[in-house]
Formats: structure tokens, sequence, C-alpha cells
């Protein structure tokens, strides 16, 4: 017993080495005494196996974990509550081998065991509502997450178990977000923080994820003002933990970096970016916001420079053919036309619908056709080629809506553009649809004013002699007369 607890000991300190070791001399001991299948044995299976876990050896962990359920079942029956514990290492094993059905089918024999011999509110419930929940969630069942996490919550509400109701209020915050509600989930973020905070204190890692998910979710609803001062309060902390040249606070500044690009400061973000480069050097990842705020501000030269050198430090890794190239023809293609030069446009737009679909996800692969469609549209459009223009809109707006829906956030750009296209041909009335369709989606989401519209100018003309031009930040948009 000695053995086993320093093996516990090690175990919940992440020393799996040490752990493993005292694990196997334990079981050397309990065998010669108690015999190989002895239930007392699964004990030693059981923590071997959550040491497989966290090391990542999946083949090990599930033999293991199959082991303790057998020692258990023939010692202590199906019923039992340590069987119950062996059927939630079981499904948390497969769950993280994504073999989702059979692990629906342990967690779920794990809680109704527990629901059956603890009662419906024992707080050992939590546990399983929050792994089944992300069971789930995984799946993108997000409706029966929603149901676990609430019934989790609870329970841990009953049993003043404040950590687990951040857990489950957490969740509930991250299913919000899919569902594109972002006030419910602010608030139970906001909950969450609180009680992270006070318990676990503001230097805490899950503290600290929570405040980034508040302003994330902040920015999505368009709380400019908080969301800054709570990026701000997350650089302050993680400087006084880690000092300013650390590459943890550069990550910091990188994220505050992201969020002055959404919001169109683009100059603080460049300096964000510098101060990351200090310790993280020629980060691909910090090039790409500094890429694209040089993009914004009109550097245009800096802008290529910055792309060239970001597709050199990551030549090593892929082709052009590949993803990550991919999202830089778009890059290349609207360079090219704001500085007028159309047929290397469109040549960027062409090669952006030559990557190998076997790279990305089906969704990904049809919204970079949907995007090169556009490219070539708005390419088309600043050419005054017209019916190509709308050749090329019509395309795009179609595999667009196929993927997003016609009058979302995702299409706005392919609405604006197709309204610039009947400003150009004097048809007022049909610009005036797409047009209004583009405003409502960017409104419902406050996006307006912070919209990419690319390199997609709306043209004046007296065609828009009924609706009333806005310029925005260097954006024109055409919103409705009041």
């Amino acid at each position: 017993s000695v053995y086993y607890r320093i093996a516990y000991y090690w175990q919940e300190r992440s020393k799996y080495d040490e752990s493993e070791k005292y694990y196997s001399k334990c079981a050397e001991i309990r065998n010669s005494l108690l015999g190989a299948e002895h239930p007392l044995m699964g004990d030693i299976y059981s923590g071997k196996g959550w040491v497989y876990f966290r090391t990542n050896r999946f083949n090990d962990c599930k033999e293991a974990f199959q082991k303790c359920q057998d020692l258990y079942e023939k010692g202590f029956g199906k019923k039992s509550l340590i069987t119950a514990s062996a059927y939630y290492s079981m499904g948390a094993v497969l769950k993280w081998g994504k073999q989702y059905a059979q692990s629906q089918i342990y967690l779920q024999e794990c809680y109704d065991i527990k629901k059956e011999k603890l009662g419906e509110s024992h707080s050992e419930l939590s546990s399983c509502c929050i792994i089944l929940g992300n069971l789930n969630n995984e799946q993108g069942l997000f409706k029966k997450a929603q149901e676990y996490y609430n019934i989790g919550l609870k329970i841990a509400i009953e049993n003043q178990e404040e950590l687990d109701q951040a857990f489950n209020l957490y969740n509930l915050g991250d299913i919000h977000l899919k569902f594109s509600e972002y006030q419910e989930a602010l608030e139970k973020y906001e909950q969450v923080y609180e009680i992270r905070k006070r318990i676990l204190g503001e230097e805490d890692n899950m503290t600290i994820t929570t405040l980034k998910c508040l302003y994330d979710t902040k920015v999505k609803l368009g709380y400019v003002d908080e969301a800054v001062e709570a990026l701000n309060t997350y650089v302050k902390i993680i400087i006084k933990i880690f000092g300013k040249d650390n590459s943890s606070t550069s990550w910091g500044y990188w994220y505050r970096a992201i969020l002055y690009y959404d919001i169109g400061l683009y100059t603080q973000a460049l300096n964000d970016c510098e101060s990351a480069y200090k310790t993280l050097g020629n980060n691909v990842l910090v090039k790409t916001i500094a890429s694209k705020c040089h993009f914004k501000l009109d550097n245009m030269k800096t802008c290529l420079a910055e792309i060239q050198s970001y597709l050199e430090l990551r030549a090593k890794n892929f082709t052009e053919k590949d993803l990550e190239y991919a999202q830089y023809y778009i890059f290349y293609s609207l360079y090219y036309l704001r500085t007028k030069s159309y047929a290397k446009a469109h040549d960027y737009a062409t090669e952006l619908s030559y990557i190998q679909k076997s790279k990305m996800t089906e969704l990904k692969y049809h919204a970079f056709l949907a995007e090169s469609y556009y490219l070539h549209g708005i390419t088309y459009l600043e050419e005054k080629n017209l019916e190509k223009a709308l050749e090329n809109l019509e395309l795009g707006l179609q595999q667009a809506s196929k993927i997003y829906g016609k009058d979302t956030v995702s299409c706005a750009k392919y609405n604006t553009a197709m309204g610039q296209y009947y400003l150009l041909q004097n048809e007022p009335l049909k610009a005036k649809t797409y047009l209004e369709r583009s405003i409502k989606a960017l409104e419902s989401q406050k996006l307006t004013q912070e919209t990419e519209y690319y390199g997609c100018l709306l043209y004046t003309s007296d065609a828009a002699d009924d609706l009333l031009c806005v310029d925005l930040g260097g954006r024109r948009i055409i919103k409705k007369k009041k």
C-alpha cells in the first residue's frame, strides 16, 4: 500500500516515470500475496492506465483499463460503485480514441450506477455529466451536451461545489458560442471568472483561460471597450507572472494584436506585433497579423515583404498546393488588385482553386473555391468587365450560400459585391436588395464598421440616388435611408 500511495503521489505531480515504477513494485507484491486475478490488482491496472493516458499510450491504456474492468466485475459485480469507476475509465479512453459509440455506453453505465447507488444529486455525478457533455460536444451533438452540462451544474450547485459549477458553466458558455448566443455565453463566462479568480487566484491558468474567453465574447458582441479592458488585464497578469521579455508574454501581445486588428486599430496591432517579435523572433503567426495590418493601412510594399517572409519561413513544412499556402494566395490576389495589377490578381485567384482537396475538410475546400470566384469577381469589377464579374460573383455567392447561408455575415462581402455590380449596371432596386441583405447580417453581429471587404469598394453613382453612401474608416458601406 505504501508503494501504491507513492505511485499515486508522483502521478498527481505528473512524474509519470516514477509513478509507473512504483505501481510495478506494488503489483509484484500484491501478485505474490494475493494472486494475479485478485480484485485488488484492478487498482494497479487502473493507476497504470491513467499513467498511460497521460503519456499518450492509447493501446497500453485501453488494455490496462480493460483488465481493471474484468477484475472489478469478477470480484465486485457489474453494478458496484467500484466497477462504475472502471466503466468511467474505459469511457474516457474510448472517447480519447474517438470510439464515441462505445464510450457513450460505458460512461452512461457509470452514470446510471452512481445515480442508483448514491442518488441523483450526489456530487460524484457532476464529473460524469461533464465528460458525457464533452463526449457529445466533440460529436457536434450540442443540444445533448447542453443537457448534461445543465444537469451537472444543478448537481454542483446543490452540493455547493463551486469549481464544478465553474466547469459546467464554462462548457455551457462554449455551447452558447456555437449557437451564436453571445450574451448568454458572456453571462456564463463572467460567473466562471468570478469563481475561479476568487478560489484559484487571477494568476491560475484556468482563470486566465476564462479571461481570454471573456474578451473574445465581448468582441463578438461589439463591446469593444470592455474587450480591450479584459485583454489588457490579461496582458498585465502574464507580464506579472513571466516578465516582459518572456515568450508567454509575447503570446499575450499577439492575442492583443489580433483583437486590435479585429476592431480596426491596425497601428496598435502592429505595435504589439513588434513587442511579440522581441522574444518570438520572426514567428509565422505574428507575421500573419502584421501582414494583414499593413494591408489595411495601405503599406503595400511592407505587406508583400511580410507575406514573402512568412512563406519563406514555412516553405519547409508545406507545398504550394497546401492549405497554409492557399490562404496567402488570397493576400497576393488582393495585393495585386489593390495595386491594379489585374492579371496577377487573377492568376492568384485561379491558383486558389487548384488547392488539393485532400489537404482539408470538405467545408474548407468549398470555402476556398467560393473565395476564388469572389476574387475573380471583384477584380473584373475593377476592370469594368461586368459580364465576367457577374458570372464569378454569382458562382461565389452560390457556393458560399451553400456553406454559410445567404443571409449570414460570412456571405456579406459576396452580397456587397453583387450590390456593387448592379449599381454599375444602373439597377438600384436590385442593388438595394443585396446591400440590405449584407448590412442586416453585419449589423446583427455589430460588425458593420469592421467587416473586411478586401479590395471591393462600393462605387457611388447616379444609380444610388435612393441610397445613402456612408464612408466608414475607408470602407464604403451603403445603408438604408431612415
